[in-house]
Order: C-alpha cells, then structure tokens, then sequence
C-alpha cells in the first residue's frame, strides 16, 4: 500500500462522516416538515370548532351579525391566534411536498411550480380572512359595529367569505396538480391522488357560489373540498413522516 492511498484514505474519513451528519440532520429536519402537516390539520380543525360556536352564516341579518361577533369577540381573537399556527405550518409542509413532487426531470415541468404557487397563495388569502380580517374584528372593529354602525361588521363578516373562496381557487391549482403528478410518479398511495383531485374540484367549482354568497352550492362545496384536502395533508404527512422515520432506522445498520 502506497503513501498516497493511505492519506487518502485518512482524508476520506471524516469527508464521509460530514455527509452522515449532512444526510441526517436534512432528514431531521424532513421529519418536522411532516410533523408539520399534522399540526395544520390539528390547528385547522380546532379553529374551526371554534368558529362554529360564534353561529352565524353569510345569510344572517347585519344587526345579527353586529350583535353576535361582539358577544365572541374573544372567540375571534382565538380563531385569529390558531390561524397563525396553521399558516406557519402550511408554509414548512408545502415546501417539502414540493421537494418531494417535482422529482426527476421526466415529469411535467409545470405541475410542480403550481404546486408551490398554488399553495402559497392558498394559505396567504385565508390568513388575511382568518388572521387579518377576524382578528381585527374581534379586537377593535366587533364593538364599534354594535354600537355604532351593523355594516361595518357585516361587511367584514362577508369579505372572510370573499377571502376564503378566492383562496380556494388557488387551492384548486395545488389540489390538482398535486393529485396529477402522484397519480403519474407513484410517490404516494394512487388513493391519494383521487382525493387530491376530488379536492380540486371541490375548491374550483366553489367559486361560482363566492362560498356561499351567491349561491349556498358554493359554501356546500367548500366544505366537502376542505375536508378531503385535509384528509391528503393528514395521510401525505404521516406516510413520509414514516419513510423518513424508517429510513433513519435502517441506515446506520447499513453503514455499519
């Protein structure tokens, strides 16, 4: 054996255990990423238990209105607060679904990209309903339309609805493509794919109705739509949650 194969041999080492380290903390950090996902659906189903118990729909009177958004305005400011939770948590699960969609160059080019800006305009509208707008409301602007002017809720009440189904059509795109590309990649169970695409169609076609401001259709197809998008987020997070988890398991066996 030559000098030369000992040292390099000597400088392959700790080369390779930086790429261990590398390798494992992406992984690490992969994991929080799905994690991530399931806090979403958590901090999106608590919210909406919340808001459930103000009771109102977008074909109350102004005066109901006005009278009932004072009485929860504390109840508000909690929807504002879990909403912070499932925006942030959104962010750091669609960019890692993103990573793991766009795959090799043999897919579409096209249908990653509206993954990520699909679902970045998705959460970025409904955190201006539900963090902007509701907060506001249940902070400041509840007391003044009781007291002082019922169209001031009323027309805040009904611009949520606006927001959220405005957001949905951009959903529309991240549902969609995500249901597209995992039907044609395999990266996820094709059931999956199904429920994605159900999803897309939900959230486009939802927006003839305004979510139920023109028509009660769109706030029924709403409904349906976000209930089988959280049923993908929820399924996707836990099945790579659990790759990633066995994976990190398997590897140190196998370097050893």
């Amino acid at each position: 054996m030559t000098a030369t194969s000992d040292v390099t041999r000597v400088g392959a080492t700790p080369v390779a255990e930086r790429h261990q380290t590398t390798s494992r903390a992406a992984r690490d950090w992969q994991r929080y990423a799905w994690a991530a996902g399931i806090i979403y659906v958590i901090a999106l189903g608590a919210e909406s238990v919340v808001a459930i118990g103000v009771g109102l729909t977008q074909n109350d009177s102004a005066g109901k209105m006005a009278t009932a958004l004072y009485e929860h305005r504390t109840r508000l400011v909690v929807i504002a607060c879990l909403s912070v939770v499932y925006a942030a948590s959104f962010l750091i699960y669609l960019w890692s679904l993103h990573n793991e969609l766009r795959g090799t160059p043999d897919r579409p080019r096209i249908l990653a990209p509206l993954v990520l800006a699909g679902g970045v305009l998705f959460v970025a509208l409904h955190a201006v309903s539900d963090i902007g707008i509701t907060g506001l409301v249940g902070a400041k602007l509840a007391a003044y339309g009781a007291q002082h002017d019922h169209s001031v809720s009323y027309s805040l009440y009904l611009t949520t609805y606006a927001f959220d189904s405005v957001a949905d059509v951009f959903g529309s795109l991240l549902a969609l493509a995500t249901g597209l590309i995992v039907l044609k990649s395999g990266v996820l169970p094709r059931w999956l794919g199904r429920i994605s695409l159900a999803a897309g169609v939900m959230f486009f076609l939802q927006a003839f109705g305004l979510g139920g401001v023109i028509a009660s259709f769109g706030l029924v197809l709403d409904i349906i739509g976000f209930v089988l998008f959280l049923i993908f987020v929820l399924a996707s997070s836990i099945i790579f949650l659990r790759r990633d988890t066995a994976v990190s398991n398997t590897q140190p066996a196998a370097i050893s």
